[in-house]
């Protein structure tokens, strides 16, 4: 028993420093520590040293992957700035949505072609529609950009990463309810939603009376408790917990703009009410410190998860290894489509836009959902995700390297520029 404790401990450790080393590959070669981590799972696994098999993690997997989601579009939420969400929104969000759906769509059109069923087929599609935070902001970090380019992308990562879940779980409510009559239908999900949305804002309020009024301090492991317990309450009352922490993660992160509104809409002078909308009159809630130590556990997840994507790819069926390697080379060629919404940048941005599709967490996170909940067809589902993970994120990669080969100006900088 001693063997077996320490050897996990040995392997734990193992992994963490593996991920801060990939992580600093990541940044002198620029190649993708997710990358890195996907292949030290699949060392681990089965097909390799086999110290790791998916039958050991079954019964940590379903709490691993529900903390993994909700913490994903929690820290996700601090990736959303209310001001470059409203001055880039209509670019960015035009954006967002054009590329979401054409990949949608074209994920649908191939799994419909591979035999499944219309709804395990679109939920697929939303599922692997996004590009992933978790390759796109520390790739942007390391390159020299505008702003507007910076936010353009960084926005587009985070919204995506919201609409693949949010749709994808709304589909598989839609599969679960076992009814597709649409008033009921919309109904059921319109509540669903609804409960989460009026909960995370309730929970964000009521967490800034308490940092003001009764903690006077910033808690980070408290808030992560307070975090978990908004899940299991919106849970409890039916809704869906992982949105509920979308919403709190906004309220957080916004808290000093929302709370200046809000003191202007309250307050009768004119030049007060200028100050509001700068957001002079607002109390941030979050420190600087506190959103790392909230990327820092997001770290902390995302490498485990992706060594945990490794271990589940299944080398034997070479039917999801065939669609999850089309998937990845359709996925390349509709970035294209870009250039139509990226007419007036300049030719380098055009190309890293197009360069940027990897998929990632939020995708691995539902696929896992989906296979929990025994959704049809779902294990299939996992096993495409993983492979168009992994062949996205190499396909980005080698993109992205041809591009700053074309266009040194895109070159790292010792410091990040244009970062907001």
């Amino acid at each position: 028993m001693a063997d077996v404790v320490t050897l996990a401990l040995l392997v734990i450790a193992s992994i963490l420093f593996f991920g801060f080393f990939a992580e600093f590959i990541f940044r002198r070669f620029k190649i993708p520590d997710v990358l890195f981590l996907i292949i030290l799972g699949f060392v681990l696994g089965p097909y390799v040293w086999g110290l790791v098999s998916p039958a050991d993690l079954i019964d940590i997997a379903p709490i691993f992957t529900t903390f993994a989601l909700l913490f994903l579009l929690f820290d996700g939420a601090f990736n959303i700035s209310l001001s470059s969400l409203i001055r880039e929104f209509s670019h960015s969000f035009g954006l967002t949505l054009f590329n979401f759906l054409i990949s949608s769509i074209l994920v649908m059109i191939i799994m419909l072609i591979a035999g499944h069923s219309p709804l395990p087929a679109l939920l697929t599609g939303f599922l692997l529609g996004g590009v992933s935070s978790s390759f796109v902001i520390p790739v942007l970090k390391q390159l020299n950009l505008p702003s507007k380019i910076y936010s353009l992308l960084a926005l587009e990562s985070a919204l995506t990463d919201v609409f693949c879940i949010v749709f994808s779980l709304t589909v598989i409510e839609l599969i679960t309810l076992g009814t597709f009559a649409l008033q009921s239908t919309v109904a059921s999900i319109a509540s669903l939603f609804a409960v989460a949305g009026l909960i995370g804002l309730l929970a964000g309020v009521v967490w800034i009376i308490l940092i003001l009024k009764v903690f006077k301090e910033h808690n980070y492991i408290m808030a992560v408790a307070y975090l978990l317990m908004v899940y299991v309450l919106t849970e409890f009352l039916s809704g869906n917990g992982a949105i509920a922490a979308l919403f709190f993660g906004l309220i957080l992160k916004n808290s000093k703009q929302l709370s200046s509104i809000i003191k202007g809409i309250l307050t009768r002078s004119k030049s007060e009410k200028k100050k509001a909308l700068k957001g002079d009159l607002g109390v941030s809630i979050t420190t600087p410190s506190e959103e790392y130590f909230y990327h820092q556990l997001s770290f902390f997840l995302k490498t485990f998860f992706f060594v945990y994507i490794g271990i589940l790819i299944d080398l034997s069926d070479w039917k999801a290894l065939l669609v999850g390697g089309i998937i990845s080379v359709v996925l390349l060629g509709s970035r294209f489509a870009s250039f139509l919404l990226t007419k007036h940048e300049k030719p380098e941005y055009r190309a890293l836009v197009n360069s940027i599709f990897a998929r990632g967490l939020a995708a691995a996170a539902v696929a896992q959902v989906a296979v929990q909940m025994a959704v049809p067809g779902a294990i299939f589902i996992a096993k495409v995700s993983y492979v168009v993970i992994t062949g996205t994120i190499i396909l980005s990669s080698l993109h992205l390297f041809v591009v700053q080969k074309k266009y040194p100006s895109l070159a790292p900088l010792p410091k990040v520029v244009g970062k907001k």
